[in-house]
């Protein structure tokens, strides 16, 4: 009998479910680069190997409109028919036995007896430091095999080639236990565990998994620019029955930076009328700074700089707190007309950088100004 790896799309229609997943197998070895780029990767990597060991049976693509799932499409390999994934769970121990398809595989963290596996390796070069994808990993060894010796092998191992290191295995719980049976079930984990065993379950006439989790996110920090082999594994132990796959998210592969987003500033002066040696504002002046935050209410800031100065009546330290004093008191106007930003900052600088001389009292009053830097949200 052949098991297989089922999800599905449903829609209730006069309280009657139907749904219907497409998968597509690869059949021809040579496809697998394509199926790679069209249902795998994402932005920030750039490919330089791709290999497929398996059956071409076992490996293939999914469409899933109404993402019952958790994804649209993607990429998926199990260690039966990709091909049967679309369909109902007719049986609780569905399986594919590739009996001329047997199989070993070195890196597996196991001395059990291997068959029907299916391992894609990516190798790549990040653009960014950080490397992240989704998945969604089922299989028909629930619940029959939970708390048993042996589960079938899930891994996601990612391993640096520059550096000699073991590889990593991404394919983890939160609580940092590998993926399988035993570890994520309907006792342990249950919140991250769907049970499709019921005929009442609205999984059940459209999925082959007799169990399958809710999708996972995973990511890792890397070293941008280094490369790197992602190899994504699914084996059956022990016997060739009760198989287990994988979905991998279209698009989810990808590498993005985790330093914080640079925004642009944007410098703008501002001459109020503040009377020497004052830093509050007359009414006059207020209605200028009320449309000037009716103005920024259109836009969302990571951060406001308001710098104050002042001419060159006084003494520096004067000057100084005077300064601040003027900055201070235009963010708490701006406080006050709720912006939407994240964080104000009041800075003040005294009588150091006059944009005109001080000789007339004219150029002492544009001197007594305020500069506010802008630092817009990225869209």
């Amino acid at each position: 009998m052949q098991k297989i790896p089922i999800l599905i799309l449903f829609i209730w229609f006069a309280l009657t479910v139907s749904a219907q997943i497409k998968v597509s197998e690869m059949g021809d070895v040579n496809k697998v680069q394509s199926l790679v780029k069209n249902y795998f990767l994402g932005d920030g990597i750039q490919l330089t190997k791709i290999s497929y060991k398996g059956h071409p049976e076992a490996i293939g693509t999914f469409t899933d409109a109404n993402r019952i799932t958790g994804f649209s499409k993607g990429l998926l390999l199990s260690t039966g028919r990709v091909e049967l994934i679309a369909g109902n769970n007719s049986r609780p121990n569905s399986g594919a036995n590739f009996s001329d398809h047997f199989f070993f595989d070195e890196d597996l963290i196991t001395k059990a007896p291997q068959c029907d596996g299916a391992v894609l390796e990516i190798e790549f070069i990040p653009d960014s430091d950080s490397l992240c994808f989704a998945f969604v990993f089922g299989s028909e060894e629930y619940p029959e095999f939970v708390g048993k010796e042996f589960n079938d092998m899930f891994q996601l191992l990612l391993e640096p080639m520059f550096v000699k290191s073991k590889p990593k295995n991404l394919a983890v719980l939160p609580n940092k236990k590998m993926i399988n049976v035993n570890n994520v079930n309907h006792l342990k984990l249950p919140e991250l565990y769907i049970d499709n065993t019921s005929p009442t379950s609205p999984y059940y006439n459209v999925l082959e998994f007799d169990g399958f989790l809710k999708p996972i996110y995973t990511g890792v920090r890397v070293a941008k620019g280094k490369p790197y082999r992602l190899k994504i594994m699914v084996v059956d132990l022990e016997d060739c029955e009760y198989d287990s796959g994988v979905l991998l998210e279209a698009y989810s592969l990808r590498s993005l930076s985790t330093k914080p987003k640079k925004y642009e500033a944007v410098t703008r002066s501002y001459t109020f009328n503040f009377e020497s040696n004052l830093y509050a504002l007359n009414q006059k002046e207020l209605l200028k700074t009320k449309k000037l935050c009716d103005s920024l209410s259109r836009f969302a800031f990571d951060s406001i700089v308001i710098i104050g100065h002042t001419d060159y009546s006084g003494n520096a330290d004067s000057n100084q707190l005077l300064s601040f004093h003027r900055a201070n008191y235009l963010t708490q106007l701006f406080e006050q007309a709720d912006l939407r930003c994240a964080k104000f900052i009041a800075i003040g600088r005294g009588s150091s950088e006059p944009i005109t001389d001080n000789q007339t009292d004219k150029n002492k009053a544009i001197n007594r100004r305020v500069e506010i830097v802008f630092y817009r949200k990225a869209k």
